[in-house]
Formats: C-alpha cells, sequence, structure tokens
C-alpha cells in the first residue's frame, strides 16, 4: 500500500505537468514584442503571402527602414514595383533555404550595419513570421548575435490573419491545420535545440 501511494505521489504530478506543458506548448511557441516607434529595418522570414503583406505594412509605416525579404526568387522584386513600392530599400534575399541560414544572414546584416549604432540608440531590427515559429527564430538570433548596438524585435503576423485567434492557439490541438504546424514547429525546435 505505502509503494502504491509512493507511486501515484510521484505519477499523478508528473502526469498534471505533462498535461500542463502539452496544452500550453502553442503559445509557448510564441514569441511577441510591441512594435516598437522606430524600426530600422524588416527583416521577413520565408513563407506564406501573410508574412510579406503584414512585413510590407511595417515596412511603410517605417518610412526610413529596410526590408529584408526572404525569398526564393528575386522575381518578387517585379510585383513590388507594380505595387508601386520604391525598391531602393528593398533586397531580396534568395539564397537562404531554411531558418538558421536566414539567421545567420539578417545576424551577419545586424553586426556589419550596427557599427553605427549604439546601445543607447540600437539599430532596430522587426523580426516577421508566423506566430508559432517565433520562439525559434528566438533561439537562433541569440544563439548568434551578441552585439549590444542591435535590438530585434519579435514581431509575429498577428493571429487573426491566419483566420485563428490566441484561444485557438490556446486549444491548438483541436484546430487540425494548427495541430499539424504546432507538432512540426516542436519537432525543428527540439532539433535546433539539440544540435
Amino acid at each position: 500500500m505505502k509503494k502504491t501511494v509512493c507511486i501515484a505521489g510521484v505519477a499523478l504530478p508528473a502526469l498534471a505537468a505533462a498535461v500542463f506543458v502539452f496544452c500550453n506548448c502553442a503559445l509557448w511557441l510564441v514569441v511577441s514584442d510591441p512594435i516598437p516607434d522606430s524600426l530600422d529595418a524588416v527583416f521577413t522570414f520565408a513563407g506564406e503571402s501573410h508574412r510579406i503583406v503584414y512585413s510590407k505594412e511595417l515596412f511603410l509605416a517605417h518610412k526610413s527602414s529596410r526590408w529584408l525579404l526572404s525569398y526564393p526568387s528575386r522575381r518578387i522584386s517585379a510585383r513590388l514595383v507594380k505595387e508601386g513600392l520604391d525598391t531602393s530599400g528593398i533586397t531580396i534575399v534568395d539564397t537562404c533555404k531554411n531558418t538558421s541560414a536566414e539567421a545567420a544572414y539578417v545576424t551577419d546584416w545586424a553586426a556589419k550595419e550596427c557599427t553605427r549604432f549604439t546601445a543607447d540608440r540600437p539599430l532596430a531590427i522587426g523580426l516577421v513570421s508566423t506566430p508559432f515559429h517565433m520562439r525559434r527564430i528566438r533561439m537562433e538570433i541569440t544563439r548568434r548575435f551578441k552585439g549590444k548596438a542591435c535590438k530585434f524585435y519579435y514581431l509575429p503576423v498577428p493571429y487573426e490573419r491566419y483566420g485563428v485567434t490566441r484561444q485557438t492557439y490556446a486549444t491548438w490541438w483541436l484546430n487540425k491545420p494548427l495541430r499539424q504546424a504546432v507538432l512540426l514547429e516542436l519537432q525543428k525546435y527540439i532539433f535546433y535545440f539539440w544540435t
């Protein structure tokens, strides 16, 4: 009897902790900063069009900013010109094959650019991707960049643009597309964490 009570005393809290972690993992993946008053650059991680549209809004709202757009084809430049954008402030990055390569690119770019900035007035870079992608991006950025003259802002595309809410993320296992995305992202996060 004493052994059963001891096992239950360990197993039940462990089970409760596992359920808590499972239920909250999608919200844990989301890293989000408030949009700052000023951005010097916006970096868009490659992916679906919501990222591009939101990044374009941020770029246009911060007139003196640069836009670094990770996209597998430079042909998007013609589309941006067609939309009336001045592409002299836009850099199309078509060499990155994954999040790790994108993080390497933007941190290398920041290291070169931040020489003109100080800890009191750091280079402000907004990073744009899907909400569930942001924790892995932060891990990649903090692993690579240690400078004080640069501040990265994690600016996920708002939930509503994907037809979901924060509550949808709180019950992520009930939404099939989100469930698939979260499970894949967790696998990637674990892989990147251990490599």
